[in-house]
């Protein structure tokens, strides 16, 4: 998969994967790493900004702190949303990272999905020296 950079339509794109990813029936709940990920998204998608002042700085604490349910979502549609954001964090360059940009706080939550807890973006990983 080709990398792409941040734009509205690569933000629109990831949405509708995280979007396909909720579970048949499942009620989005504001205690939901998904939910909270597609709101930044959402935002990000209209209005082509990448950072945004209603992503409170303990966002990242937040997502480990909210209880996993994986039946809340879709396991192999995640992995392919989770692809596509981390493909528009790979066309950034990494002097212009920012733990805070709505693509690393997105791909955050989506990992945390994914692999645990303790899931932290290269990049994070990178700017932390591990």
């Amino acid at each position: 998969m080709a990398t792409q950079g941040f734009s509205k339509l690569s933000a629109y794109k990831a949405f509708s994967k995280m979007d396909k990813s909720c579970a048949q029936g499942c009620k989005c709940s504001a205690l939901c790493q998904l939910f909270m990920a597609k709101e930044f998204l959402s935002l990000s998608a209209q209005t082509g900004e990448k950072f945004n002042d209603k992503i409170p700085e303990d966002i990242l604490d937040m997502f480990r702190s909210v209880p996993l349910i994986p039946e809340r979502y879709k396991n192999m549609e995640l992995q392919e949303a989770f692809f596509e954001v981390q493909s528009i964090c790979d066309g950034c360059a990494t002097d212009e990272h920012d733990s805070y940009c709505t693509v690393n706080v997105v791909l955050t939550a989506l990992g945390i999905l994914l692999e645990g807890k303790d899931f932290m973006t290269d990049k994070d990983k990178e700017l932390a020296g591990n």
